[in-house]
C-alpha cells in the first residue's frame, strides 16, 4: 500500500538476493531469540540493521518511508523518548532506556522499507517463532519435572514468564487459525496437540495474565462470529454463538465466585473468654490482638505457642524455624498459615499432627493444605484473593505481585499529578519513584521498589498527558490507517499487546519491546 520496494523476482540481481537471504536469517534469529536468548535477539537485530545499511538504495527507501505515515508515527514514538532526554536530570538512565527501546525505531524503519515477504516466507518465519516458544516451554517443563525449580516463576528461564505467556498466547491463536482455515490433515491434528500443550503449560506456569488474554480474545472472536452470522441471515447460528458467549462468561464468573467462597469462608465465631490459656504441656499461648488474618476461616494467631512451635519444628525439619522456606518467605509464617488451614493448634501437638507430606509442603513455601503444588493454577487464583484480603487488612506488601501493583499504580498517579503535562522526562521516571519511596519511608523492601507495572501509567509518568496521547495514537493509527486491524493476525497480536499494558510495563524490557516492535511492523508492513 505504501511501499515502493518491489518484491523479488527471477530476474532479481544476485547481490539483492544475498541481502534478502540475510534479511530472512535476521528475522528468523529474532524469532528464536525473543523467547530463548537476549543475546541472539540483539545479534539478529544488529544483522538486520547492518544488512539494511549495506543494501543501499537510500533514495528509494527514503521515498518509501516518507510515504508510509504509519511507519513515521511508529518511529515518532521512539523520537519522543529522545526528546524526553532534554528535560531529564538523569541522562545515564535515560540513555539506557532509549537503548533498550531501540527496536521501536529499528523495526518500523527497516521492515517498512524492505520488499514484502512471500506468503511462504511469512509462514516459515512464524513457524520458527512458534517452535522457539515451544522449545522454551519444553525446557521449563524439564526443569519442573526434574525438581530444579524453587519458585514456579523460574519455569521460564530466559525471559519473564509474562512475556513468554504473551508469546504462547500469540502462538495458540496462530495455530488455531491454521486449524480453522486449512483442510483437516495430519498437520491439523499436530496443531491441535500443540495448542493443548501450550494451554496446559500456561496453567502450569500460572500465567494469569496470559490466560485472561486467551479467554478475552476467545470471547471477542465469539462475538465477532455471532455478528457475522446474523449479518449473513444465519440468525439461529448467531444467537447460538451469543448464547455460548453468555454461558462462558457467566460460567467463568460463577466459578470465581464459588472459588472465593469455598477457600475464603466466613471467619470462626470465637468467644475469647472460653479459649484455653495453656497448651497440654502447660506452656502459655501468646496473648494480645489476633483477630484479622485468617486461613480457611480460622484465625492465624489463635492458639499459638512460639516456644513449642520452634522446638518441635526443628525436630521435624532440617530447615530451621527462624530461617526462610524455599520460596524465601519466613518459614514460621508459612508454618502458622499451613497449620491454621488445617484447623490445628500451633503448639507441639499440632506440629506432630503434621504428616511428612505436610512438612515437605511447608518447606516448599506452600501456605495452605488445599494446594499440594506451587504449579497449580488454583493456587495462583488463591494467592490473588489472599493478597487482596491481606492488603485490605494493612498486611505486608512485599513479594505480593497483585497488591504491589496496586501500590505502584497509586504512586504513579501521584507522580502524574506532579508533572501532568509533559511528565518527568525519559531519564527521571525511575528517580521519581525512588524519591517517593524514600520520602515516605515506603514499607516496600529495596528489591520490590519498582515502577508502575502499567505501561499507560508508565508513559504518563515519563511524558505526561501529551505523551500518553501520542502513545495511544502510535498504537491505534497504524492498524486503522492500513486496515490491518481488521485482519486476523494483526488483530490478535494487537489485542494481546493492548491487554498486557494494563498490568505490565511491556515496553520497559528488551523482550517486551522487541515482541511489540517486531510483530507490529511484521504484520503491518510485510
Amino acid at each position: 500500500m505504501f511501499s515502493t520496494i518491489e518484491p523479488l523476482t527471477d530476474n532479481t540481481p544476485l547481490r539483492t538476493r544475498i541481502h534478502r537471504y540475510i534479511f530472512l536469517i535476521g528475522l528468523a534469529g529474532i524469532c528464536v531469540g525473543m523467547p530463548l536468548s537476549n543475546g541472539i535477539n540483539s545479534l539478529a537485530q544488529a544483522l538486520l540493521a547492518i544488512n539494511w545499511v549495506a543494501e543501499g538504495n537510500y533514495i528509494i527507501k527514503f521515498k518509501s518511508f516518507i510515504r508510509n505515515k504509519p511507519a513515521i508515527v511508529l518511529c515518532s514514538f521512539y523520537i519522543m523518548h529522545l526528546l524526553g532526554l532534554l528535560y531529564s536530570t538523569n541522562f545515564s538512565y535515560g540513555a539506557e532506556d532509549i537503548n533498550k527501546k531501540l527496536p521501536l525505531l529499528l523495526f518500523p524503519l527497516v521492515l517498512a522499507t524492505t520488499a514484502p515477504l512471500l506468503q511462504k516466507e511469512k509462514r516459515i518465519v512464524l513457524l520458527i517463532f512458534m517452535l522457539a516458544v515451544t522449545t522454551a516451554t519444553f525446557i521449563g517443563g524439564y526443569l519442573l519435572i526434574t525438581h530444579q525449580l524453587i519458585d514456579i516463576h523460574d519455569i521460564s528461564p530466559f525471559i519473564a514468564p509474562v512475556r513468554l505467556g504473551m508469546m504462547m498466547a500469540l502462538s495458540i491463536f496462530m495455530l488455531g487459525h491454521y486449524i480453522a482455515t486449512e483442510k483437516f490433515s495430519t498437520g491439523s491434528a499436530i496443531a491441535c496437540i500443540w495448542i493443548a500443550w501450550l494451554l496446559f503449560f500456561l496453567l502450569v506456569m500460572q500465567s494469569l495474565t496470559a490466560i485472561i488474554m486467551v479467554v478475552v480474545i476467545c470471547l471477542v472472536l465469539l462475538l465477532y462470529a455471532a455478528v457475522k452470522a446474523i449479518q449473513r441471515k444465519k440468525t439461529w447460528i448467531g444467537l447460538s454463538v451469543i448464547g455460548l458467549f453468555v454461558i462462558t462468561l457467566s460460567g467463568s464468573a460463577g466459578y470465581v465466585f464459588y472459588f472465593y467462597h469455598h477457600y475464603f469462608p466466613k471467619e470462626d465465631v470465637v468467644d475469647v473468654s472460653q479459649l484455653d490459656k495453656k497448651t497440654i504441656n502447660g506452656n502459655p499461648y501468646s496473648g494480645g490482638y489476633w483477630y484479622g488474618a485468617t486461613e480457611n476461616g480460622h484465625y492465624l494467631m489463635e492458639y499459638v505457642c512460639w516456644k513449642e512451635l520452634k522446638k518441635e519444628w526443628n525436630k521435624r525439619s532440617k530447615i530451621p524455624f527462624d530461617s526462610a522456606d524455599l520460596k524465601n518467605n519466613p518459614l514460621k509464617f508459612t508454618l502458622i498459615r499451613y497449620m491454621t488451614s488445617l484447623g490445628l493448634r500451633k503448639d507441639s501437638a499440632g506440629v506432630w499432627s503434621l504428616s511428612g507430606k505436610d512438612i515437605s509442603a511447608i518447606e516448599l513455601g506452600i501456605p495452605n493444605y488445599h494446594f499440594n503444588s506451587l504449579s497449580s493454577m488454583y493456587y495462583r487464583l488463591f494467592q490473588v484473593f489472599w493478597e487482596i484480603k491481606d492488603y485490605e487488612r494493612g498486611g505486608d506488601l512485599n513479594g505480593h505481585s497483585v497488591t504491589m501493583r496496586l501500590e505502584y499504580w497509586r504512586i504513579a498517579l501521584i507522580l502524574i499529578g506532579r508533572h501532568p503535562v509533559i511528565g518527568t522526562g525519559t531519564g527521571d521516571v525511575r528517580k521519581g519513584f525512588d524519591d517517593y519511596y524514600n520520602a515516605t519511608n515506603s514499607p516496600l523492601k529495596p528489591e520490590w521498589r519498582l515502577r508502575a507495572h502499567d505501561q499507560y501509567l508508565e508513559i504518563t509518568v515519563g511524558f505526561g498527558l501529551v505523551g500518553l496521547a501520542w502513545f495511544l495514537l502510535s498504537i491505534f493509527y497504524p492498524g486503522i490507517k492500513t486496515k490491518k486491524i481488521f485482519t486476523y493476525f494483526y488483530f490478535i497480536f494487537w489485542m494481546i499487546f493492548m491487554l498486557s499494558l494494563f498490568t505490565e510495563d511491556t515496553l520497559e524490557t528488551e523482550a517486551g519491546a522487541t515482541f511489540y516492535a517486531f510483530f507490529n511492523s511484521f504484520f503491518l508492513f510485510l
